[in-house]
């Protein structure tokens, strides 16, 4: 029965009909249930055989109408036909039959004008209401002369008989035009707010595509400007420049970081923002975050600690792209609030079983704080901290990060929280649900007893950092604090690897250079140091942590230790490589950090510059561009795989673009790429690409132990 009912419901008074066919609908319900009532009154007061059939009658009639009408769709037609036998015909029928007059009759004849007023167009509803109220007068006269005009009562019935037949219909007609008004006014209204619907809609596609264009914009000259920054780093220049070519670099990304901002805003306020959920390297997500934070305070005094339970999981189910921006946008805002002290990133799990894992992220900084009653509407959209004008003139960006944080956090069915105290600092906290995806640890050293650690270093905060790493990877590590213990130990033990800071590496150069035979060198240093390595070693860029520290004791060439700079770099001169970029300024900077490793470069402008020159020559490696004009990255891939020659089809392609919306990676691999790079293009990001797609014959490792 309920079934029955919610289908009857959803056929004919369901909220996707329009409101016109609803009012139909209803007002045909309406009459069969009064029709049934009236059966019933009809039994009680007047038990007329005749009566109660003609009553049983309409009320059938009312639903064949209502169904006949929803099928064909002319409501109008049907409408009119419904009103003509409901007040020429049937009611006339009930008014003869009673034989007398009286007064409820007439109430009758509301329904019949306010039936025709909703449901006819103005000009039949007009038409067919003065037939009506035609029919009715002369219904009245036949039922006066039926009253005797010498008998005073049926001269008093008959004045209350015509006030009574009046009144209806002033107030049918007048509640009928109200209503109809007010529909008129609702149709409006519906009118209105599609045609802004629609204007919203174009607006938000004409948004969408200038957010695309615009990143692309961007970061064309960006990676022109980041990519001419890395190839001045290994030209001969004087300290003054190396300052300068930092500052540039450190801008560089903070606009970058800034464009990612404003485009993740306008997805929230648009309610963009969607979750997808993949297998992702948690390890190497932590390394992206602490590697730009770490740029970001290149020239600050501001030290950055990082804390990462070994025991998490290394792979993870979930949106690691929307986890990366979380985890961004609350370092930057750090970075942003914070000119002295430290900020320290925690990483561990709350919650930890083989099904999921609540993985907890602390963000703390010695900042300016947040006032009290600003801390309830610190995750508003536009909403700015109040700051005095000494801390506001020394903050930079537009503080919207933290409602786009929220905003993915709640779709991740997670919680974010703070506590801060104005002018001591902040402690951001947010947690979020994932899936385990393997059994591997976000670090294995393999066996740790073939390690063993001597720490030199000059800072007592980061060497305990340091101790409490070694500790939880189970490695021996002693610790020197002077010089001349320093090189006793040096001299008397054996240490797989020593760790150095900078500062007191250059102190000791001529001893460890003279000394150190098999040792392996670590020196830790900061991003904008330029440190030369005379001797086997790494060189170590802080902050320090577990990944990248696990990185040197293993040598494992991964995406997650491209900071951990190390002895052995490799050529590949052998190696014909072909770069495609409308942008001549694109091909240089590409060219130029190619050319770093030997290889042989050779550029075009086009796509089918492109598909010319693979016909005409042999290539190792393709790296193409998507925005081109006339033929795109992919209609280009898509006519180099459709060629017949094997030796060209396969040629690996890499795709070169400013396209960083989430799910662009996806979409370029789907479509046949071996591998995506975003612009601006980093020299890490073309390491590990020729590591990965060169073959083996071609790559020449130098200074390899």
């Amino acid at each position: 029965m309920d079934n029955c009912f919610s289908k009857i419901n959803k056929r004919y008074f369901s909220n996707d009909l329009p409101t016109e066919v609803k009012i139909y609908n209803g007002m045909h319900a309406i009459a069969t249930i009064a029709m049934l009532s009236s059966t019933l009154l009809i039994r009680i007061f007047f038990p007329t055989a005749r009566a109660f059939l003609v009553a049983i009658a309409m009320a059938s009639f009312a639903l064949y109408t209502m169904y006949i009408g929803n099928m064909t769709k002319r409501y109008e037609f049907h409408a009119i036909i419904f009103s003509c036998v409901l007040n020429l015909v049937f009611f006339p029928m009930i008014y003869f039959e009673y034989a007398r007059l009286s007064f409820c009759i007439p109430v009758y004849f509301i329904f019949g004008l306010m039936y025709n007023i909703f449901l006819l167009s103005r000009r039949n509803a007009v038409i067919f209401t003065s037939i009506d109220i035609l029919c009715y007068i002369i219904l009245l006269y036949a039922g006066v002369t039926r009253i005797s005009l010498a008998d005073n009562i049926a001269n008093e019935s008959l004045k209350d008989y015509l006030s009574v037949f009046v009144g209806i219909v002033i107030t049918s007609i007048s509640c009928g035009l109200a209503i109809r008004i007010r529909m008129y006014l609702n149709s409006k209204e519906e009118e209105n707010l599609e045609r802004l619907h629609a204007e919203a809609l174009s607006a938000y596609v004409g948004m969408d595509i200038f957010l695309v264009n615009m990143s692309h914009e961007i970061r064309t000259p960006m990676n022109a400007i980041i990519g001419t920054v890395d190839l001045l780093l290994d030209q001969d220049v004087n300290d003054h420049v190396k300052e300068c070519v930092y500052n540039i670099l450190n801008s560089s990304n903070a606009l970058l970081s800034l464009t990612d901002e404003v485009m993740d805003l306008s997805k929230t306020g648009s309610q963009e923002i969607s979750i997808n959920n993949a297998r992702f390297d948690l390890s190497q997500l932590l390394m992206d975050i602490v590697n730009m934070a770490s740029v970001r305070l290149m020239d600050s005094p501001v030290k950055l600690y990082v804390e990462i339970d070994e025991t998490l999981p290394r792979y993870l189910y979930g949106d690691g792209p929307r986890l990366r921006q979380v985890f961004i946008n609350i370092l930057n805002n750090a970075v942003k609030y914070t000119t002295d002290g430290h900020i320290i990133l925690r990483i561990k799990a709350d919650e930890q079983s083989d099904e999921e894992i609540i993985l907890k992220a602390e963000v703390e900084d010695t900042g300016v704080g947040i006032k009290a009653e600003d801390i309830p509407h610190l995750f508003e959209l536009y909403k700015r901290f109040d700051l005095n004008e000494n801390d506001a003139n020394n903050i930079e960006g537009t503080g919207l990060g933290l409602a786009i944080c929220k905003e993915i956090i709640d779709k991740m069915n997670g919680s974010i929280s703070v506590k801060s105290s104005y002018h001591v600092g902040s402690n951001f906290t947010f947690r979020v649900p994932m899936q385990p995806d393997d059994k591997e640890l976000i670090v294995d050293i393999g066996d740790h007893n073939i390690f063993s650690v001597l720490l030199y270093v000059d800072d007592e905060t980061e060497c305990a950092a340091l101790k409490k790493i070694f500790d939880a990877l189970k490695v021996y590590s002693e610790v020197v604090s002077d010089k001349r213990t320093f090189e006793n130990s040096v001299m008397t033990n054996n240490y797989s690897h020593i760790f150095v800071s900078s500062q007191l590496y250059y102190g000791d150069m001529r001893f460890l250079e003279r000394e150190l035979t098999r040792e392996n060198l670590v020196i830790l240093s900061n991003l904008n140091e330029l440190i030369t390595v005379n001797k086997i070693g790494y060189v170590m860029t802080r902050p320090v942590h577990i990944l990248n520290v696990a990185s040197v004791l293993t040598k494992r060439d991964t995406a997650y230790a491209r900071e951990v700079v190390s002895r052995g770099r490799f050529t590949c001169e052998d190696a014909v490589i072909l770069v495609v970029d409308d942008n001549l300024t694109n091909l240089n900077v590409a060219s130029g950090l190619l050319k770093k490793y030997g290889a042989t470069v050779v550029t075009a402008l086009s796509g089918r510059e492109c598909i010319d020159l693979v016909r005409k020559r042999h290539f190792d490696l393709i790296f193409l561009d998507y925005m081109m004009p006339e033929m795109n990255g992919i209609d280009t891939l898509e006519a180099i795989r459709a060629m017949k020659e094997p030796e060209i089809s396969s040629i690996p392609i890499v795709a070169l673009t400013a396209n960083v919306i989430n799910g662009a990676r996806e979409m370029f691999l789907d479509a046949g790429f071996n591998d995506f790079i975003s612009k601006p293009i980093e020299i890490d990001k073309i390491e590990k690409t020729l590591k990965n797609l060169l073959p083996d014959s071609l790559m020449e490792y130098l200074n390899e132990q």
